[in-house]
């Protein structure tokens, strides 16, 4: 038994000295551990600590900057008055006491620190101004004081104004002394000037003692003769602490200006961010116990894979599935409708507007928006329908068992009626409309990508018919489709084989009757169907971006163009037409300047039209090309002014010099008093933001005296001219400007 005792209990001995040693090895780990960490925490702080001394110092220097560069500018205005004595003094032999006078009642007058003047001819005092409290200089020969004598000497040897000080003056107060030598035209000396600056005064006058963060000191600077010379403003010890110091100079002279907070430290001691140090013995804590953590880690690991499916799958705003699942699911409802031989409704519905709400009311009204509308649709359809959001703005609603797709458009209706509702979100009260695009399964497509575009189809069409639509796909639509991508290799073509022309149409400036303007128009003319009308390529070139070739097409066969008519002297301003789409590169504005620089084409001579929706969309990106276009001279103009959705907030945001009324307002005016009004209303807001008007659709006599009536600037339409080719419209131009004038002339 001993035997096996001892075999027994040896190796417990064994084990229970390789566990204290184990734990032991363990609990030197961990002090190790918890000492690299506290370390690490200090060398944390202390970083963070040398970060934000770094930034107070530098934010520190630009005050002392400042304030450097005001009592430097202030010296010198002083200084200045002491240089306009001289012409003063030597107009005549001897200076006119009176005007002399005069003189310095201005200089005393203003916002200057001027004490007193001494003019001192041959040395010695004879002017002194005021003259109350300063009698006793009259007669002062600086020869005889030696110390004041070495000054006037140095300032007759630089030949120019030298400032010292402060010095206790006989008077009795301390103040700086400006001396400057003044020289006969013949080189000989006259005398000199000296101009009393009351140094305690300049230096409230610049805010040196009322800094509400800082304190400043003023002392000479430090030479070989004085080391550590005396404060004379400010705190005596702060040249002795860890302040910032600078060097004021003026003539033949230099000052250090200090600085350093008024609460004594640049920032807080380290001991002070007990936060960190809080944080960091947690960290150390949290590490040390991280052994028992092991026992939660496939809990966690479980749940991470958890969380990583349901965001693969869900959307992290709404909680609805994303495009990825409700693809998914969408393929199951389509295995499942064929096998019982079921038919469904896909409801693609896009939200109106939303994206200028964002640029409006701000993101978080946009998100708290969209979780709003997404909890009305999920309470407006049944329990068996299936609901995702798989846009920025877009919602997909499969309407499970439908036998009719009247019953869809029926659901479609009462969904968007249910958004239509009064949203108040943060104080705004919001009414939300939609538009919807609806595919019935099998009709319209059997497989999940092919029905899901068709009802996207379906839902610009809605979108295109106006707010609160819907829209069934059918064939027509495709065709539709075909037909816009077919129109855009069209475009892509025609501007490769110059099937695309640029015509003028007169604008008329309403104060002289000249032609002094036109707006460039893009005509297409088709090999096989002729003249096509910009309302039919135009819409296609923008939505499939088409629209950067023809706008840089215009663009430089405007320069061209421009370029003819001065030949022949018509030096008009063009305006042209810029896409929304175009301003989505950053580098727009300046790829335009350069073609027109290359092109030497005055910027001043173009005008760029843009549309008041697009002021609406990516404010910062769209914001800084038209800021570069407006450095560059090129004037900005929002076309069709009062059809869009812009504020006069931002016509005052933006760089606008002209506003185009558009045609529509124009109409029967001046016969209805309500249109008429409405023009006015949209000129005098013009006039107020000091904007040029120029009307589109003029079209008869009565508009032209209407329109002169309210001061329009300019004026646009049918009654003077329609858009011409170039060679007809530099006849017109030439024909109609000399008959204007020939008119002035006659009365």
């Amino acid at each position: 038994m001993k035997l096996t005792k001892n075999v027994v209990t040896i190796p417990d001995n064994v084990n229970k000295r390789t566990e204290r040693w184990r734990l032991l090895s363990y609990l030197v780990v961990a002090l190790f551990i918890a000492s690299a960490l506290l370390y690490a925490v200090y060398l944390v702080v202390d970083s963070e600590r040398q970060q934000k001394l770094e930034i107070e110092k530098r934010r520190a220097s630009e005050h002392l900057s400042a304030m450097r560069g005001q009592i430097e500018q202030r010296l010198q205005l002083n200084t200045l008055a002491l240089r306009a004595l001289r012409p003063e003094i030597l107009w005549q032999d001897t200076p006119d006491r009176v005007r002399l006078q005069h003189i310095m009642d201005e200089f005393l007058g203003s916002n200057l620190d001027i004490m007193h003047v001494a003019l001192a001819p041959d040395l010695i005092v004879k002017f002194v101004y005021p003259v109350e409290g300063n009698q006793s200089l009259i007669g002062f020969n600086y020869r005889l004081d030696s110390l004041q004598y070495a000054g006037i000497l140095r300032a007759i040897a630089v030949k120019d104004v030298v400032l010292i000080g402060p010095l206790r003056l006989a008077q009795g107060p301390k103040a700086l002394i400006a001396r400057m030598p003044i020289f006969r035209d013949d080189r000989s000396l006259w005398g000199i000037a000296s101009l009393v600056i009351d140094h305690t005064h300049l230096l409230e006058g610049v805010g040196f003692y009322q800094h509400p963060s800082y304190s400043f000191a003023l002392r000479q600077a430090p030479s070989a003769m004085s080391p550590n010379p005396d404060v004379f403003a400010g705190i005596d010890d702060l040249f002795t602490t860890d302040s910032l110091i600078t060097d004021v100079t003026f003539p033949y002279g230099r000052w250090e200006l200090a600085i350093y907070p008024r609460d004594g430290q640049w920032v807080a001691m380290t001991a002070d961010f007990w936060l960190h140090w809080a944080i960091g013995i947690g960290l150390t804590a949290v590490i040390l116990s991280a052994f028992l953590m092991l026992i939660f880690t496939q809990h966690r690991l479980r749940g991470a894979i958890s969380t990583i499916a349901y965001q693969a799958r869900y959307d992290g705003l709404t909680d609805l599935p994303n495009r990825n699942y409700f693809s998914e699911q969408l393929e199951a409802d389509i295995r499942h409708a064929i096998r019982h031989q079921q038919k469904f409704a896909l409801l693609v519905l896009d939200l109106d507007h939303l994206r200028e709400i964002n640029d409006v009311l701000g993101h978080e009204v946009g998100d708290a928006l969209l979780q709003r509308v997404a909890e009305r649709i999920r309470t407006s359809i049944r329990e068996n329908d299936f609901l995702a959001r798989i846009g920025g703005d877009e919602f997909a609603i499969v309407l499970r068992d439908l036998n009719d797709p009247s019953e869809a458009e029926i659901r479609a209706k009462a969904i968007m009626n249910d958004l239509l509702h009064t949203l108040d979100i943060e104080h705004n009260h919001i009414n939300m409309t939609a538009s919807t695009g609806i595919a019935m399964f099998p009709h319209d497509g059997q497989e999940v990508q092919q029905l899901l575009k068709h009802a996207e189809l379906a839902m610009y069409a809605a979108k295109s018919q106006g707010a609160m639509s819907v829209h069934f796909f059918d064939e027509q639509l495709r065709k539709s489709t075909e037909r816009d991508i077919n129109l855009y290799h069209q475009i892509i073509k025609g501007i490769e084989a110059e099937q695309f022309e640029v015509h003028y149409q007169p604008v008329i400036e309403t104060e002289t009757g000249l032609l002094t303007r036109c707006e460039a128009l893009i005509r297409w003319i088709h090999p096989e169907r002729g003249a096509i009308s910009p309302a039919e390529f135009i819409p296609i070139a923008e939505k499939t971006g088409a629209i950067i070739g023809l706008g840089d097409f215009v663009l430089r066969q405007v320069l061209h163009d421009w370029k003819k008519m001065a030949e022949v002297g018509l030096d008009l301003s063009i305006a042209l037409n810029r896409s929304a789409r175009e301003f989505n590169d950053r580098q727009a504005a300046s790829h335009w300047l350069n073609v027109i620089a290359a092109a030497e084409v005055p910027a001043e001579r173009l005008m760029f039209e843009i549309t008041e929706s697009m002021l609406m969309r990516n404010k910062e990106r769209q914001f800084a090309n038209l800021r570069k276009l407006r450095d560059a001279g090129i004037s900005l103009a929002i076309d069709d002014f009062g059809t869009g959705y812009s504020s006069l907030n931002y016509l005052r945001s933006y760089p606008i010099d002209v506003i185009k009324i558009d045609r529509s307002f124009l109409h029967n005016v001046p016969h209805q008093g309500q249109q008429k009004a409405l023009v006015e209303v949209l000129i005098r807001i013009a006039h107020t933001l000091n904007m040029k008007v120029v009307a589109e659709g003029v079209e008869h006599a009565q508009q032209v005296e209407f329109l002169q009536e309210q001061k329009c600037h300019y004026q646009q339409g049918f009654f003077y001219g329609r858009a011409m080719p170039l060679q007809e419209f530099i006849r017109f131009a030439q024909k109609f400007n000399r008959d204007v004038l020939a008119r002035q002339e006659l009365d």
